[in-house]
C-alpha cells in the first residue's frame, strides 16, 4: 500500500513527505525521560570541545580540587533548558560562594547539532548574569559540544535520560542539575527550574567534604540531611530534637539543684 502510494505521488509530479527525522546519534521512540541516580559514581571519561576549541575530557573538567556544578542542556532548547540554567545560577548568586575560588561550573549540550560556536554565544549569556564572573576565567564554566557517542557516553553515567521527539523537533529531558564531588564524582541532583540558595549552597559544602564556605555553613550541614522525598535539605528532626531534650533535662536539673540549695540553706533538708 505505502508502494502504491509513493508510486502515484510520484507519477502527480508530487514528492512524498519524509518523516520528520532526529538529529544523528539521538535517541529516539520508547525511550524514559527520567533522571536515574548515580550517586559516588565517576563520569564518563568522553571527550569534547570548549568554546574556545579545545579538546578536553570530562576528567579535566572536573578533577580540578573543587566541587563542580554541572548542567545537561542544549542550546535551541525552546524553554526548559535556559530555566534551568537561569535557575542555576539565580542560586548561586544567593550562596555567596565564587566561581573559580569556591566551586567551578561544567554545561554540557546534549545535542549533537550544537558546536563550539553556539557554545561560546551561550556561555557569554549565562556568565553576564552569575556575580563575579568577570573576575572568573571561561574555563571555570567550560560549556562543551561533542559527538553523539561522547554525549551518550556521559548522560548515561549522570542517569540522565532523554529523548528526541520527532514531531515537535525538541528534546525531552529531565530538569535537573548535579553537584559533583572535587574528584569527579557525582555528590547531590537538584531537581527543577529553582534550586533554593541553601540547598545550592549545602550541597557544594557537602560535595567539598567541609572544605568550601564558612563554619557556620559547616554547622548548618550537621542541623540538615538531605531528604530524597522531598528533594531538598531539610532539618535534621532526630537529631534537633535529641539535642533539645539534653537541654531540657540539664535544665531541670540545673533547676533541681538550685531549689535543693535554697533548702538547704533554710535548714529544711539534712
Amino acid at each position: 500500500m505505502i508502494a502504491l502510494l509513493t508510486a502515484l505521488l510520484l507519477a502527480q509530479g508530487t514528492p512524498p513527505t519524509a518523516a520528520p527525522s532526529a538529529p544523528s546519534g539521538t535517541t529516539t521512540g520508547s525511550d524514559v525521560v527520567d533522571v536515574i541516580e548515580r550517586l559516588g559514581e565517576p563520569l564518563a571519561d568522553a571527550r569534547f570541545h570548549d568554546a574556545q576549541l579545545n579538546l578536553v575530557t570530562v576528567k579535566d573538567a572536573v578533577v580540578r580540587g573543587k566541587p563542580v556544578v554541572l548542567t545537561l542542556i542544549y542550546f535551541d532548547c525552546p524553554m526548559l533548558c535556559s530555566l534551568v540554567q537561569n535557575g542555576v545560577i539565580r542560586s548561586l548568586n544567593e550562596t555567596g560562594l565564587v566561581l573559580g575560588k569556591d566551586y567551578y561550573g561544567l554545561t554540557v549540550s546534549f545535542s549533537p547539532k550544537d558546536g563550539p560556536k553556539d557554545a561560546l554565544e551561550r556561555q557569554r549569556g549565562y556568565m553576564q548574569a552569575l556575580k563575579g564572573a568577570e573576575r572568573a576565567s571561561p574555563t571555570d564554566w567550560p560549556f562543551l559540544t561533542g559527538g553523539p557517542q561522547a554525549i551518550k557516553a556521559l548522560a548515561d553515567s549522570v542517569g540522565f535520560k532523554y529523548r528526541f521527539d520527532a514531531e515537535s523537533q525538541q528534546f525531552e529531558h529531565p530538569a535537573v542539575s548535579v553537584v559533583l564531588t572535587p574528584d569527579g564524582r557525582i555528590s547531590r541532583y537538584l531537581y527543577g527550574v529553582e534550586t533554593a540558595p541553601r540547598d545550592m549552597k549545602l550541597a557544594i559544602v557537602e560535595a567539598s567534604g567541609g572544605k568550601v564556605g564558612t563554619t557556620f555553613d559547616r554547622v548548618l550541614l550537621k542541623c540538615f540531611r538531605y531528604d530524597p522525598a522531598s528533594r531538598k535539605y531539610n532539618l535534621y528532626v532526630w537529631r534537633v530534637l535529641r539535642g533539645g531534650s539534653l537541654a531540657v533535662a540539664f535544665g531541670l536539673f540545673g533547676l533541681i539543684g538550685v531549689l535543693w540549695w535554697r533548702e538547704v540553706r533554710k535548714g529544711t533538708v539534712k
